[in-house]
């Protein structure tokens, strides 16, 4: 061989040595092809994966009266922009839920929150009753016509206090932006009116004095939705009920000694905070169905609870001396079949005792105002109050409630005058 031909052999086979050897490298130092496709299919995979977790842990989207807020942040700043004063969250309720059904018309407080309002203009201090500072509590309310008809509707809400008489009215422009006012948020002409189908959020506030703020830490603060509503400009024959009185949280502590207390029946004497009840004893499922005609009456549940009036109420309870009342409440629930309204406010209902030993008659001083009447083809509900000294109570040991009879408008008995005994748990 020729010495071009060894030199050109000589670095071929060098040229070959040196690939190899470059190819070991990369393969040690970098994944093959197949590999890495491999790997980034994986890792598309598990990116996929954790946005799917995400989008699972995200809340549907919501509209801008119902985004989430944090508890403290404010979500009403025209408090701060019309007060021109500092404000400080108090205390936020993000989930109320409160909701008042009216036969398919529906009124929700979903959340609302309390601040603070100090160093105040001169222009806002007559909201405040002249005082530089206060307490203002928004609230975010969803109204929705879940009717066929046109509804007019007054939105009317209060916070009640001490007792029926003592409570703080919802305002509808009062440190509302014009566009959170829900009487401009509707389509309809009018503030009341409702059409099939519609549905509307927006504002409410309610605006507290220090002293008026500092009532709420004294008793049991209530929500309540009241009914007013008609399918008439006029009201005439307007469904008055009102919502449950919800329970009006101000602070943590107040909430956890909420949740922790029994669900009390609606008699006034919770709701109007009359007094403050610890249970006894309570039976809920009852269910003794008995007929009248062609209506039908349930004795649900009964509750006994002790009963402390509260200072602003004690004179009501005068009577009961100063040994301490006890209150016996019946639920009933009344399905009228028949072909005439039923009034709930004349009831003539009694309660034996021990065999006729005693005779109670209900009070209605402290049972729901509303219903006063159930329609023909309705159901409602009917709250009993049966009260006694607290020891007296201690001696008795059978309690018979004869129910009845229903009267008409004239006065007189209806269906014959018939009454229902039931025996109650004791």
């Amino acid at each position: 061989m020729d010495n071009k031909k060894l030199v050109l052999a000589t670095m071929l086979a060098t040229s070959l040595l040196l690939s190899a050897c470059g190819s070991k490298e990369e393969a040690a130092s970098e994944p093959k092809e197949e590999e890495k496709k491999t790997e980034e299919v994986k890792n598309e995979k598990d990116s996929s994966n954790e946005e799917e977790k995400e989008i699972e842990k995200e809340e549907p989207k919501k509209d801008e009266n119902e985004k989430e807020i944090s508890d403290n942040e404010v979500f009403n700043p025209t408090i701060g922009e019309e007060t021109e004063g500092n404000v400080e969250v108090i205390y936020t309720n993000p989930s109320a839920n409160f909701i008042h059904d009216l036969d398919g018309f529906k009124i929700a407080v979903d959340k609302y929150q309390i601040v603070k309002v100090s160093d105040i203009n001169e222009a806002t201090k007559s909201y405040f009753d002249d005082q530089i500072e206060g307490y203002v509590v928004t609230a975010n309310v969803t109204i929705e016509n879940g009717t066929d008809k046109q509804m007019y509707f007054n939105n009317v809400h209060k916070i009640q206090m001490t007792s029926d008489f003592d409570y703080i009215s919802a305002r509808t422009n009062y440190f509302i932006a014009e566009d959170k006012q829900i009487s401009n948020n509707k389509k309809s002409e009018t503030v009341s009116l409702y059409e099939p189908g519609e549905k509307v959020s927006g504002l409410l506030t309610f605006v507290f004095t220090n002293e008026e703020y500092e009532t709420l830490k004294t008793v049991k603060p209530k929500y309540i939705i009241e009914g007013g509503l008609a399918d008439n400009p006029e009201f005439k024959g307007s469904n008055g009920a009102e919502s449950p009185a919800y329970d009006f949280i101000y602070s943590d502590e107040q909430a956890k000694e909420v949740s922790e207390q029994p669900n009390f029946y609606q008699d006034r004497l919770t709701t109007d905070n009359m007094a403050d009840k610890k249970m006894i004893f309570e039976k809920l499922d009852i269910n003794d169905t008995q007929q009248i005609d062609k209506v039908n009456i349930t004795l649900e549940g009964v509750q006994y609870t002790e009963v402390l009036p509260t200072e602003a109420n004690k004179e009501r309870f005068v009577n009961f001396g100063d040994n301490g009342i006890v209150a016996l409440t019946v639920k009933l629930k009344i399905d009228n079949q028949s072909d005439i309204p039923l009034n709930l406010s004349s009831l003539g209902t009694i309660l034996s005792v021990d065999d006729n030993r005693a005779r109670v008659l209900s009070q209605g001083m402290v049972e729901p105002s509303d219903p006063r009447e159930i329609v023909a083809g309705a159901q409602g509900e009917k709250l009993h109050v049966f009260l006694f000294r607290k020891d007296e109570f201690g001696i008795y040991k059978k309690f018979t409630m004869e129910f009845g009879p229903f009267k008409l408008e004239n006065g007189q008995d209806a269906f014959k005058g018939r009454k229902l005994t039931f025996e109650l748990p004791r």
